[in-house]
């Protein structure tokens, strides 16, 4: 969420200064990941909540959507990543552009950490 909010400051700062398309794009880029970093934190929230649970149910998030949900965080937090270097490149804020591509390098390294693995018995 942290990346997403960097990303809306920065495309409307600098949005005239590269092309107006890529700050179009690196708005609505900010925008999906902060829906993601929502329904990331719900998500979390839930499976803390889940873990204190006396009558344990069904494991939470094993659904076929589980591996959908880590493709989309890494690809969507690389392609943050890769915007921000772009507008690193050519911007008037390189400094806090590289500091986004940063937080999208870690995010990105913290969704492929959630990815599914398999059940170890």
């Amino acid at each position: 969420m942290l990346a997403s909010l960097a990303h809306f400051v920065l495309g409307a700062l600098d949005y005239g200064a590269v092309s107006r398309y890529l700050g179009l794009g690196t708005m609505l880029l900010a925008g999906l990941l902060l829906v993601y970093g929502i329904l990331t934190l719900i998500r979390y929230a839930e499976a803390r909540d889940a873990m204190g649970d006396p009558y344990a149910r069904a494991p939470m998030y094993a659904t076929p959507h589980e591996h959908l949900t880590f493709v989309v965080g890494v690809g969507l937090n690389a392609a943050g990543l890769l915007a921000a270097l772009v507008w690193a490149a050519h911007g008037t804020w390189p400094a806090w552009h590289t500091l986004a591509a940063l937080v999208n390098a870690w995010a990105a390294v913290l969704a492929w950490r959630s990815r599914p693995t398999a059940e170890q018995p």
